[in-house]
């Protein structure tokens, strides 16, 4: 063999090695059949780059694990705070109730712990079995968007802080039934945190748009700025100011997971002092 075919071998094989250390393991080296030094080391160099190929591929997966069992923390203590703060202050009424003799109110409370506890029991499970489940193989089921936000605001109970209007009815969609509750239950009390109002009020209409549904919740609050409508998104982003600036933006970014995860999208219709509109699709499932 020539010594430019084996400088040309030996050229290939230099270019392997500056792909492999730039993680690119999408080129074989060819082997000649004269089974000499060169071809040893193109055969080695082949089989490291498989190796490697595999280890980075398994090193992903485990940096995946590790990034959803993350979200799943932060999901977990933001969702269950609502239904926990409903569980407190049926507490707080039961202690009133029962040292002012009042056995009526008793029994409601009770009833009404009773019910919200079983609904955060099934909250925490739903979301378990989100984040453990492969986006392309979570669970989905008809699910009756008018049905989860009654008892999103029933858990939350949500009217004591909110007038929450339904224009005209809306549609069922399939989709995974915990992951639509985390949507509903995280918009609807974003708009709450934000209110900047006396009365909080929220205004839930879905339109039809041919091949998806858009729903849209509207709130009265101090509106968005332009510059934020997208980071508002991120996890972690804080609203500069406002009643609620602690917060750790959390809710949205969560909301933009799931909506991502099933290939629909959200954005935000808002300007400065006028109340923000947050809408979302759903494509209609054949």
């Amino acid at each position: 063999m020539s010594g430019y075919e084996n400088d040309k071998r030996l050229n290939e094989i230099l270019d392997m090695i500056g792909r492999v250390a730039a993680l690119d393991f999408s080129t074989m080296l060819q082997t000649s059949d004269k089974n000499d030094m060169i071809d040893a080391i193109a055969l080695g160099l082949n089989m490291l780059s498989e190796e490697l190929n595999a280890n980075v591929v398994e090193r992903s997966k485990l940096d995946d694990v590790n990034c959803k069992l993350e979200k799943f923390a932060y999901t977990a203590a933001h969702d269950l705070k609502s239904p926990l703060n409903s569980i407190n202050g049926l507490v707080t009424l039961l202690e009133h109730s029962i040292s002012t003799g009042q056995l009526k109110d008793v029994e409601h409370c009770i009833a009404l712990l009773k019910t919200t506890t079983e609904k955060m029991k099934s909250l925490v499970q739903g979301i378990l079995d989100y984040s453990k489940a492969d986006a392309t193989h979570i669970d989905t089921t008809e699910v009756d968007l008018n049905a989860v936000l009654k008892e999103v605001i029933e858990t939350d109970q949500l009217t004591t802080r909110a007038d929450i209007k339904i224009v005209g009815t809306l549609p069922c969609a399939t989709f995974n039934r915990p992951a639509m509750e985390q949507i509903i239950r995280n918009l609807l009390n974003n708009a709450i945190k934000y209110s900047d109002k006396e009365l909080c009020q929220i205004v839930v209409r879905a339109r039809d748009r041919g091949e998806q549904y858009q729903i849209s919740v509207t709130d009265n609050g101090p509106g968005i700025p332009t510059e934020n409508h997208e980071r508002i998104f991120d996890l972690f982003h804080k609203s500069g100011s406002g009643p609620r600036s602690d917060s750790q933006g959390i809710g949205l970014a969560t909301v933009k997971s799931i909506l991502d995860a099933f290939g629909e999208k959200i954005w935000v219709e808002s300007e400065v002092g006028k109340g923000a509109t947050f809408c979302f699709t759903l494509r209609k499932r054949k």
